[in-house]
């Protein structure tokens, strides 16, 4: 993976545990403030709209007792005594023409119980009656101004819609903020996952000694690294010295098969002369495979960065054909070279041929007569894709991460000869540099990639 884990994305954001617990605990101090301003509004339009009716209840009672026939005084003394400039009053005759007072509501009236009409009054305002019949067959409408009420109303929907959206915002600020530490924590154990998971089995994930549940997966998974280092550490330690120690009895026992190969009475027997050289072709093979392990053990204890410098791969790509091209030629088959210039990449230059060694011989290997071996630069954004392209065939898809670990061949490839290592040693160059080794198909084919970062 090659720089796919460096940015913090909004919506990588939204589905951390800390975003979603801020925001939902927000939308439930939202819904408790809405909630709380509701009610509160709620009983307090009620106990004003209760003061209104008690207050139009009163007017309306001293009216009705006046004598009968007086109600048109009364409705007078009435209109006099109010100071306040809220309250209306006006007398209709049983016909329901307007007799006396400062109101102009229109009918029907309700009878009563309290109701309410925005034009009774002055323009604009709101206002809530109360009428009642006279003993003459007249109608007393009484009503005051309820436009502090519905102030109030305004004022409150105001307070909850700036609330609700100012909560809103403050949820999405406080997610983000709170998510940015554990999104961070979270990359930075992704890179070394991914370096763990490339073969560096050294690095270990952040501890940051908060004892949250970032650290307490941190420290599962570091024990985790550390018993497998163990157990890889006892496998090559174990394999290692296998190969060191039987490699120079082996190669004293080639020395004297050789020896042998030559006397007399051997090379006068072409049979036993024969047997004798398989004898020693059967220990050059094996000799083989234990300077592979040897050499890819070198590779992965190595680590070492002091010879990577910046280099361009196409010179890499031409060194390689003009040694190949020899063998290619002799086996009839064209090697074909692209000319890619200007492309930088960092690493090992000795290292990296002898990994595109590797992939252009088992490229000749297994490459059919009068077929071509292309070696390709491609220029990606991010990265130089080195190929290596054959038309034999191939490797089907379900083996070929399996063909990458040690001694393990295609199915094609089991008669051929060889040791299985040859990959197993890209790869174990790969890891070290960093790149990135894969095989897909090329239809006929197949295609060996590397892919390496790009620095220009």
């Amino acid at each position: 993976m090659i720089d796919r884990m460096r940015t913090l994305r909004l919506a990588e954001l939204r589905q951390t545990t800390a975003f979603r617990l801020t925001a939902g605990l927000c939308a439930v101090f939202a819904v408790a403030v809405i909630g709380l301003l509701g009610l509160t509004y709620t009983l307090t339009a009620q106990q004003l709209f209760t003061r209104t009716d008690q207050i139009l209840d009163g007017r309306m009672e001293s009216i009705l007792r006046a004598p009968t026939g007086d109600e048109v005084e009364a409705t007078k003394e009435a209109l006099a005594a109010e100071i306040g400039g809220m309250e209306f009053i006006s007398l209709y005759d049983a016909h329901g023409r307007h007799m006396v007072g400062n109101l102009s509501v229109t009918r029907p009236f309700y009878l009563g119980q309290p109701f309410e009409q925005a034009d009774g009054g002055p323009p604009g305002m709101p206002l809530r009656l109360l009428a009642q019949r006279t003993a003459l067959g007249g109608i007393v409408v009484v009503a005051r101004d309820i436009s502090p009420l519905r102030d109030l109303h305004q004022r409150v929907l105001t307070i909850m819609t700036i609330s609700g959206l100012g909560t809103i915002v403050a949820a999405l600020v406080a997610g983000v903020t709170l998510s940015l530490g554990p999104m961070r924590r979270v990359r930075h154990m992704q890179v070394m996952a991914a370096a763990i998971a490339r073969g560096d089995l050294r690095r270990r994930l952040p501890d940051t000694h908060r004892r949250d549940e970032i650290d307490v997966i941190g420290a599962i998974i570091n024990g985790m690294v550390e018993e497998i280092e163990r157990l890889m550490g006892q496998v090559k330690g174990a394999t290692d010295a296998i190969a060191h120690d039987l490699r120079t009895p082996l190669t004293h026992l080639r020395a004297r098969l050789d020896r042998i190969a030559h006397q007399p009475a051997i090379a006068s027997d072409p049979a036993l002369r024969e047997s004798m050289y398989g004898a020693m072709g059967e220990l050059d093979a094996a000799l083989a495979r234990f300077r592979a392990l040897l050499r890819i053990s070198e590779i992965e204890a190595s680590r070492r960065q002091s010879d990577f410098l910046n280099l361009d791969p196409q010179e890499v790509l031409t060194g390689v054909a003009e040694l190949y091209d020899p063998l290619a030629e002799e086996r009839g088959i064209a090697l074909v070279v692209s000319d890619v210039t200007g492309l930088l990449i960092r690493g090992d230059e000795r290292l990296l041929f002898e990994a595109i060694s590797n992939l252009v011989e088992n490229a000749i290997k297994f490459a059919p007569e009068n077929s071509t071996v292309t070696l390709a630069l491609r220029s990606l954004p991010e990265a130089v894709a080195i190929e290596v392209r054959d038309e034999g065939p191939g490797i089907i898809e379900g083996e070929r991460e399996r063909v990458l670990r040690r001694f393990e061949r295609g199915a094609g490839a089991a008669q051929a000869p060889g040791s299985g290592l040859g990959l197993s040693l890209v790869v174990a160059i790969a890891h070290l540099h960093g790149f990135e080794l894969s095989l897909d198909d090329a239809a006929p084919g197949l295609i060996a990639r590397i892919m390496a970062p790009r620095l220009r």
